[in-house]
């Protein structure tokens, strides 16, 4: 059970900032439960893939959406039409979920300066309307394709309409799509991938506007030295720890206006100073449960 005392102390943090940092990771959009599907994006859950994708479990050799993430046992037409289907339904068609509305009514409160970094792809927040002037996808993101050499570091596409295109032609019961609608790079023909860090091929240039606007806003918060600046920072664990969770735990340690709430069911612990300080606190219960608290507590 929740500590009632440290989650009234991180809504008093909340109230009081004038700048508030949401840090997302994995696990935030593991508790984004879909209504229509009743499980959550959890990318390690074998009963969601059974559920989300139940012919995968029959033509492939997949156990769980993580599977997918350097897999090279499947046909192009077997990749394609999975990940077709895969990112129309996370990352165009998931839809408004209560946490990520939770998380949205924390920031809408009162006026503060806000922003959001996250290692998602899947594009939650904007599909439950955050402001993307304030927000950074450090990983890349599935809305986007590029060229897998990549020719140019323009090589950068939009890729609903490739999706669109191909989404009527894939075969539900192989869930293969013909090999006609696997993208080929405009430029140069090449193959193409989503526009995500899956390589030294990803185009991180195509993220700098959101990359300089969130160096922005960190020097705007740190500078106010008599304001609070907190962290929320929600499911981030050990896979890549060097993008989010160790710099947020640099933060709340050198600098004294930072707090640091840490919500994580299986890794909640946080820097030992800034503990005996006061000044960051870990909760390992479910993420959608604390959310929800924090708000009730922060609007009341």
């Amino acid at each position: 059970m929740t500590d009632s005392t440290e989650l009234s102390t991180a809504a008093n943090w909340i109230r009081q900032s004038s700048s508030i940092l949401i840090a997302a990771g994995a696990g935030l959009s593991a508790s984004a439960v879909n209504p229509q599907y009743g499980v959550g994006l959890d990318y390690t859950s074998v009963a969601a893939f059974r559920q989300l994708y139940p012919r995968m479990t029959q033509v492939s050799t997949m156990r769980c959406m993580y599977d997918a993430i350097g897999k090279h046992d499947w046909t192009p037409e077997l990749m394609w039409g999975y990940l077709f289907t895969h990112v129309d339904k996370c990352r165009f068609n998931w839809g408004s979920t209560s946490v990520y509305q939770d998380l949205k009514q924390i920031l809408s409160n009162k006026p503060i300066d806000s922003f959001v970094i996250t290692t998602n792809a899947d594009g939650m927040f904007e599909q439950n309307k955050f402001d993307m002037t304030r927000f950074l996808s450090t990983q890349g993101d599935y809305s986007l394709l590029q060229c897998l050499k990549p020719c140019s570091q323009q090589s950068v596409y939009e890729a609903r309409p490739y999706i669109e295109r191909a989404l009527p032609h894939i075969n539900p019961q192989t869930m293969e799509v013909p090999s006609k609608y696997i993208p080929q790079c405009p430029r140069c023909g090449g193959s193409m991938f989503y526009c995500v860090r899956g390589g030294e091929w990803f185009i991180e240039s195509a993220f700098d506007n959101q990359r300089h606007r969130y160096r922005d806003f960190l020097h705007r918060a740190i500078d106010k030295k008599n304001d609070l600046f907190t962290i929320i920072e929600v499911g981030v664990g050990f896979n890549t720890p060097s993008v989010l969770r160790w710099p947020m735990d640099k933060l709340v340690s050198e600098f004294k206006n930072v707090r640091l709430i840490r919500i994580n069911m299986h890794a909640p612990d946080v820097p030992v100073h800034a503990r005996k300080e006061k000044r960051t606190i870990g909760f390992d219960g479910d993420a959608a449960q604390i959310i929800r608290q924090l708000r009730d507590m922060v609007i009341a």
